[in-house]
């Protein structure tokens, strides 16, 4: 069949598909789509009203902060006495700012020293409730006497600000024409509303909505207080969906709610009946049907192209040639001549990158094989073991097959006193976990035990399994073996008992080999005794030899387990750490000068000793000299000394 007859069938045969889905779902799509958008607009009615409250608590905390930073009210609060200044202006402030009901200072027995209502003198009643509340937040006033706080009959707000035995509460108008009225106890959308609940423990959610009684008997307690009580400071709600308590014909409502001001903010909450709303935004929903209907035609288009015969069978021919390819044969490559088009591009492109890849891998095997290095692979999927074929040139074992149990990471022979932490470490490497950088004797082709370190990597798939192991062991024995002879022709200072300036060089510069066979980071601390000779001027020589002495024990026993140490020269010490990358230099450089502080004692006198420490590191260039690291701690331990001594710095 001709690819144009094929494709006609197919399109006219999914034109079908986008009719059928459209006939079924559009009732649904148009009343979801609705619901939608009615939710929406709740939500963006709410978070319009969080600006709101958050305008309004800024405004109340800034008069707030005004009163109580009145010089004349303070001096009020700690004589806990009106004066004629500070009644004057409460009194003008109350005037000038129209939401403010009334103000008033108030002693822990509820009596009015000072205010605004002119009820000087008189006691509030059950006081001794604002305990339950937290300063510094607005709370719907249920609780003030209004007749003591000049707050009649009318709603109002409170905050309370606590200073000592004084308490400072501010009522604010919420009837009439108030900032919070205006701004949402008059807003109304649809037949819905805005209510503004505060963060008492029943959350008056009377104090807006045009003063609804009763209003708070509207909410089903149950459903609104655990949206609260998971509400974060500025969030916005999921939809909440509800029937009013004293709804006699169960109508659906939603709402939405934010929370401004912290733990003890405000609480607006948008609510609206759902019948007769959520329709309304059904329009749009149409435009969106017909754009999908669109898009599902085009997709039934592509599809009929997808199946044609034209289409999969050059792919059958390609994915074919790369399953040879994956099995081994490095020699399959895919018939250029399967087609002139986009597929005959694809073949030379896929043939060619499997030349280059055989050529790359060609190249990887000469290079290792050169290399005095042997590389070596643990497939966990298939549990077994392949190493370079230079192996054979340092290690006499012929594995019987490729498994692992039969492999020379299992076989190898090993020096007893290594025995155990090599095996230890196998293990971990079973489960995917990394050689760090370890050292082992291992018997060679000679019959001799040899230093390697083995350094690996742990290949993982994309849900983090480990799939295989790539590593690589290096022949170290000489310079393990030249450490070895360096510390046994060692030679040490005969006061402190450490290497020699002659002798700790030439640990360092092995030790820069080492660190580049281990790919590891090595520091050199450079340490100077402070104020050396006021030890030599007002004890005695035999008193500073004594600190050379305890410095250099110091010394010791800090880098002890993961480096060394020697002496450079009169009160110079040098001090080598290993592994700087794990063992931080900084916190060798701390120990060494707390430990120091610490002092001693000599002749029944407590002597604290302090010194200055440069570091200098290596990371990366391991051809550097030991001359240039010595010198540059030594520059490091210089900055020290200009800026105040007993301290540490790099360079």
């Amino acid at each position: 069949m001709k690819i144009r007859t094929m494709l006609m069938i197919s399109a006219m045969l999914f034109a079908i598909l986008p009719m059928v889905i459209y006939s079924v779902f559009v009732s649904n799509m148009l009343s979801s789509d609705g619901d939608k958008q009615f939710c929406q607009t709740i939500t963006e009615v709410v978070d319009n009203e969080r600006y709101t409250l958050q305008a309004y608590i800024n405004t109340v905390n800034t008069q707030v902060n005004t009163i109580l930073n009145n010089a004349d009210v303070q001096e009020a609060i700690s004589s806990k006495k009106s004066t004629n200044a500070a009644g004057n202006f409460i009194t003008q402030f109350a005037q000038q700012n129209p939401d403010i009901e009334s103000i008033a200072l108030v002693t822990s027995d509820g009596s009015i020293f000072c205010g605004s209502s002119g009820k000087t003198g008189q006691i509030i009643d059950n006081f001794s409730a604002y305990n339950n509340y937290a300063d510094g937040a607005l709370f719907y006033n249920n609780i003030v006497n209004p007749e003591a706080t000049g707050g009649g009959t009318n709603p109002t707000m409170f905050i309370k600000e606590t200073q000592g035995s004084v308490t400072l509460l501010v009522n604010y108008k919420l009837a009439g024409k108030s900032f919070l009225y205006n701004a949402t106890g008059g807003s109304v959308f649809y037949n819905g509303s805005v209510t503004v609940a505060d963060s008492s423990p029943n959350h008056n959610y009377n104090i807006v909505d045009n003063f609804k009684v009763n209003l708070y008997y509207e909410y089903p307690s149950d459903v609104f207080q655990s949206a609260i009580d998971n509400l974060q400071d500025g969030q916005i709600s999921d939809i909440i969906e509800y029937v009013p308590v004293n709804s006699s014909t169960g109508e659906k409502w939603y709402a939405a709610m934010v929370k401004v001001g912290g733990e003890n903010g405000l609480i607006a909450i948008a609510s609206c009946a759902v019948s007769g709303n959520a329709n309304s935004f059904s329009l749009p929903a149409s435009n969106n049907i017909i754009l999908a209907v669109v898009l599902i035609s085009l997709v039934a288009v592509a599809g009929s192209i997808v199946v044609s015969i034209l289409v999969t069978k050059p792919l059958k021919t390609i994915e074919e040639t790369l399953v040879k390819v994956r099995r081994g044969d490095h020699e399959a490559r895919i018939p250029t001549a399967v087609s002139n088009n986009e597929y005959g591009q694809m073949s030379r492109a896929f043939n060619n990158l499997l030349d280059e890849i055989v050529v790359s891998e060609d190249r990887y095997r000469t290079i290792t094989e050169m290399s005095d290095n042997i590389i070596f692979e643990w497939n966990f999927k298939t549990n077994e073991v392949f190493f370079s074929n230079n192996f054979n040139k340092k290690f006499s074992y012929r594995a019987p097959s490729d498994h692992f149990g039969d492999s020379f990471l299992l076989k190898a022979k090993l020096h007893e006193e290594d025995s155990e932490r090599y095996k230890a470490d196998l293990e971990k490497l079973g489960r995917g976990e990394e050689f760090k950088h370890n050292e082992y004797r291992m018997k060679n082709i000679y019959g001799d035990f040899i230093w390697v370190l083995i350094r690996t990597a742990t290949l993982h798939d994309t849900e983090g399994n480990p799939l295989k192991i790539v590593g690589v062991i290096l022949d170290i024995d000489r310079a393990k073996k030249s450490e070895k002879q360096l510390t046994e022709r060692a030679s040490f200072d005969a006061l402190t008992e450490l290497y020699n300036r002659e002798t700790i060089e030439s640990q360092i510069d092995n030790e820069i080999n080492l660190s580049e066979a281990r790919k590891s980071e090595l520091a050199v601390l450079f340490i100077d005794v402070d104020d050396f000779k006021h030890y030599n001027d007002q004890y005695s020589h035999a008193t500073g030899d004594q600190v050379l002495k305890f410095v250099a024990s110091t010394i010791k026993g800090v880098v002890g387990e993961f480096g060394f140490a020697g002496r450079y020269g009169g009160d110079e010490f040098i001090a080598c750490v290993r592994n700087a990358e794990i063992n931080d230099p900084k916190r060798v450089a701390q120990d060494i000068i707390s430990r120091l502080e610490e002092g001693f004692d000599c002749d029944g006198e407590r002597l604290m000793v302090s010194v200055s420490i440069g570091i200098s590191m290596i990371k990366d260039d391991y051809n550097t000299r030991v001359e240039y690291i010595i010198g540059k701690a030594d520059d490091a331990m210089y900055s020290v000394k200009k800026n105040g001594k007993s301290n540490y710095a790099f360079i």
